[in-house]
């Protein structure tokens, strides 16, 4: 069944003062992958939302033409009920009913496999939400869109959360959506996606259309030569440097040693089992994995907030105790910098302004309200925080600023601490754009410079290339690999996936 022609005309949002998207128009077409790109803040998941009625639109138009069936948006930030399993949540609104109007959860479970069968997405249906990791977490979003029968799927960063061989596995579904006539669009700053994946690409900066064009396949052979033609339209002059780690000195000392840490979870099922590795002074280590093997458990054995059943994490020699006070936490943060991969769960205060969210924890660290303010703004500026009002609540941010202040406020932070030792970073350039995550990765850097034991965990395999050292896989709770990052994909994704021949 063909999906509408969605023609988005003249469309302005304004929330208070402050103009999400001035005019931006743009027409999304039947049959093809449609990926939208910008900067962060430049109106992208505003434009998704003010096309189905998300957000408020103050000019004007979209126009739904031809084709049939429901139009169905994937946020970028899940929406979903933490307490449901999955099932109920992949139902919710659409629930099937059998006698007197009783809920049919054998059909719902019916209808759900074969809808995960036909896509290959898969989650565990009888899996509370809160159990499932954020990668289980947005496929299931994309299956509650699919189960509606939208034929037009508007997708919020998708692949953000995802592995490599997942986000490729997703766009494989998508592209038989569109070849089925489905209307599909995609908001990413992944450029290798947009590369591979789309027909069509849009470009926002500033609340803007600046680029709407199909990509030819020609084009599709000189990859390099795109990306920076792409780049050059999101920035809108020239691309950022290219990032590599820091030369490692050959007598560089260890300075993480983590040594058979086994970690459990509610239901006593190993989630890091037996993990070791080790990061030397200066060196930053990268962690590939596909979502739910640990990584977010070892972040968080990291920042001391889960401990161990059995084994050792030793800092410059010493072993971390366990953190049992509020300053516990103090000290160990004053020794390593740590950022969860879940910013509004793990990093954000989101009803607070920016301002107190880029010194949260810092309360009584810093000397008057002039030092304060003076944090802030030299946060602001270097990480690029827009807009950049330190009173504005941090809630209405796009997902790429909130994530510069995360990152911000702990590379930031360490650098002034005269006990630093080392950064663990979860996902760090998660949703943020091309020169965003160049800043980022110009700071980690900064930090192994500096001395730092840097570990990055990241689904973004070629952000593991440019930052890394060396390449440790995680799979199953334990490192089963340790690889160059010259190293292919193919070799990686094997790793992942447990494949003894990788």
């Amino acid at each position: 069944m063909r999906g509408p022609v969605m023609k988005i005309e003249d469309i302005a949002v304004r929330y208070g003062d402050c103009w999400s998207i001035r005019s931006a128009t743009i027409t999304l077409e039947p049959g093809v992958i449609h990926a939208i790109l910008g900067e962060n803040g430049a109106g992208k998941s505003t434009l998704l939302k003010a096309a189905v009625g998300f957000a408020p639109r103050v000019a004007g138009t979209v126009r739904i033409e031809g084709g049939a069936g429901a139009i169905g948006m994937v946020h970028q930030h899940f929406m979903l009920v933490s307490a449901f399993t999955a099932l109920e949540n992949l139902v919710l609104g659409n629930e099937p009913t059998g006698s007197f109007g009783r809920l049919d959860l054998a059909k719902a479970r019916r209808e759900a496999e074969a809808l995960m069968e036909k896509t290959g997405l898969r989650v565990n249906l009888d899996a509370r939400t809160s159990e499932l990791a954020v990668g289980e977490r947005q496929r299931l979003e994309i299956l509650r869109v699919l189960y509606r029968g939208a034929r037009a799927i508007l997708l919020d960063e998708p692949t953000a959360v995802l592995s490599p061989l997942e986000a490729e596995e997703l766009y494989t579904t998508l592209g038989v959506l569109a070849e089925g006539g489905a209307t599909i669009a995609v908001v990413t700053h992944r450029m290798d996606e947009v590369i591979r994946f789309a027909g069509h690409v849009t470009i926002m900066r500033r609340g803007r259309t600046v680029l709407s064009r199909p990509i030819a396949a020609e084009e599709r052979s000189d990859p390099k030569r795109l990306e920076d033609v792409l780049t050059r339209a999101i920035m809108g002059g020239e691309p950022p440097p290219e990032t590599s780690p820091p030369a490692l000195a050959q007598d560089a000392k260890v300075a993480l040693s983590i040594e058979d840490l086994v970690l459990v979870d509610a239901g006593g099922k190993r989630v890091l089992d037996g993990l070791s590795l080790t990061v030397k002074k200066g060196e930053i280590v990268g962690i590939a994995g596909i979502e739910g093997n640990g990584q977010r458990e070892l972040v968080r054995a990291a920042a001391g907030l889960e401990p161990g059943v059995a084994g050792s994490i030793v800092l410059d020699g010493a072993r971390l105790p366990a953190v049992r006070s509020t300053e516990d936490l103090r000290k160990r943060r004053r020794a390593i910098a740590v950022v969860h991969e879940d910013r509004h769960a793990d990093g954000l205060m989101l009803d607070a302004s920016v301002g107190d969210n880029l010194v949260l924890g810092e309360l009584g660290e810093i000397d008057g309200p002039g030092a304060e303010a003076a944090l802030i703004t030299r946060r602001i500026e270097r990480f690029g925080v827009y807009p950049p009002e330190p009173a504005r609540r941090a809630g209405e941010l796009s997902g790429g600023n909130q994530q510069k202040v995360v990152v911000g406020r702990a590379l930031d932070r360490i650098e002034a601490s005269p006990e630093r030792a080392l950064v663990v970073l979860g996902q760090p350039t998660r949703g943020v754009d091309v020169g965003a995550a160049s800043t980022i990765h110009g700071a980690i850097v900064k930090a192994a410079e500096k001395g730092l034991a840097v570990l990055v965990v990241s689904a973004d395999l070629g952000e593991l290339r440019r930052l890394s050292h060396r390449i440790l896989v995680i799979h199953r709770g334990r490192i089963v690999a340790e690889l160059p990052p010259t190293t292919s994909d193919d070799v990686i994704g094997r790793a992942m996936l447990g494949m003894e021949d990788a």
